[in-house]
């Protein structure tokens, strides 16, 4: 065999002992990142003991890495079209046993089963595809309504993630962000940050009236963000994050009141953004700038606040979305740690229905 042969035959077994430890160290990775992480039980309640407990967390939500890990494959190769799991998630709401969450990177809306234990996705279709997905509200009859801050509409789909109604004609919002419905009075709230403005709709889609303009007095707006709707009363929850406070009106946009103002002590805010209610109306309200999340009573007074910088369990990074449900849990999107955390206000019917849970909370 010649020289030149003998070192081709040499480079050939190289190339393939190399090829193979390439792949190797690919498929390990692949195994090790793969693997869904070690399942830690999680226990925090706020305020501490031995004050009596309001708060309690439950979970944290990034993705179908919850609930799954990925085939060798999928992993190597990755996603054909967008990441399966949260990468910069702004809205949240919840109907039943889903939980809804616009990701503004990814460009589609996560649906949580939380019963099924699955994630699904919708938005990404081409009827009604979103662009930039900020707010989410589903309405009584199923309809799962988007809005869309680039493309300055408002998409209503099916649960099958079907388009069924599209607001807004050209040059009526300037940019669509927070929404929020009143399911007993069938009426949609789209707050225009841009606009400094709220718009009306039916949830059938038909425009009932817009309330609010520029500017810093009562009823006036310096780029809102989001909304929240109480249920017992129906009054409407913005926040008027430019303002640096909370205003606060009736069903038909009328001017109540207001609390809230700048600073950096509790009770103040720099960059609110979420908001949400509780059944016993209690008002919580994310700070991006504080990483917090804090807790006022029906009179504007503050409670309570949790969190901070970090990304432990019950710390925040740039929080966004807050939605509370009809069984008090409180949703809070925690943007760049790419997650959903859920916790569980404690309210007096929640300790009938769950007496012993209570009492574990009563003993840490």
């Amino acid at each position: 065999m010649s020289k030149q042969k003998q070192i081709k035959v040499k480079m050939k077994k190289l190339l393939e002992r190399f090829t193979f430890l390439l792949f190797f160290f690919a498929f390990t990775l692949a195994c090790f990142s793969c693997a869904p992480p070690a399942v830690k039980e999680v226990k925090l309640i706020w305020p501490s003991p031995p004050e009596e407990p309001k708060l309690a967390y439950v979970n944290s939500y990034k993705g179908e890495s919850d609930f799954k890990k990925k085939g060798f494959f999928e992993a190597v190769l990755g996603e054909t079209m967008f990441s399966t799991d949260l990468q910069k998630p702004y809205g949240v709401t919840a109907y039943g046993d889903k939980m809804y969450v616009t990701d503004t990177q990814s460009a589609v809306v996560f649906v949580f089963d939380l019963k099924e234990q699955k994630v699904t996705f919708m938005g990404h279709k081409d009827m009604g595809k979103l662009a930039l997905p900020a707010g989410v509200a589903v309405s009584s009859d199923g309809i799962i309504f988007v809005s869309d801050a680039k493309q300055k509409r408002v998409f209503g789909y099916d649960a099958n993630g079907n388009l069924k109604i599209a607001l807004g004609k050209k040059d009526e919002f300037k940019n669509p962000g927070g929404i929020a419905i009143n399911n007993d009075i069938g009426r949609l709230y789209v707050v225009d940050s841009y606009g400094h403005m709220v718009h009306v709709y039916s949830t059938k889609g038909d425009p009932l009236f817009t309330f609010g303009k520029r500017g810093d007095g009562d009823g006036e707006f310096n780029y809102p963000s989001n909304v929240a709707i109480e249920r017992k009363t129906g009054n409407i929850y913005i926040v008027d994050t430019q303002n640096f406070r909370v205003q606060v009106f009736d069903k038909d946009g009328k001017f109540i009141k207001r609390f809230g103002q700048i600073g950096d002590v509790p009770g103040t805010f720099t960059r609110p953004k979420g908001i949400g209610i509780d059944s016993e109306g209690h008002i919580y309200v994310a700070d991006a700038a504080f990483d917090n999340l804090q807790i006022f009573d029906d009179k504007g007074q503050i409670l309570l606040f949790i969190g901070g910088p970090g990304h432990e369990p019950g710390y925040f990074w740039l929080p966004a979305g807050v939605y509370v449900d009809e069984k008090d849990r409180v949703y809070i999107v925690d943007s760049f740690n790419h997650r959903v955390q859920v916790l569980q206000y404690l309210s007096e019917k929640w300790k009938k229905e769950n007496p012993e849970k209570y009492k574990e909370y009563l003993m840490k």
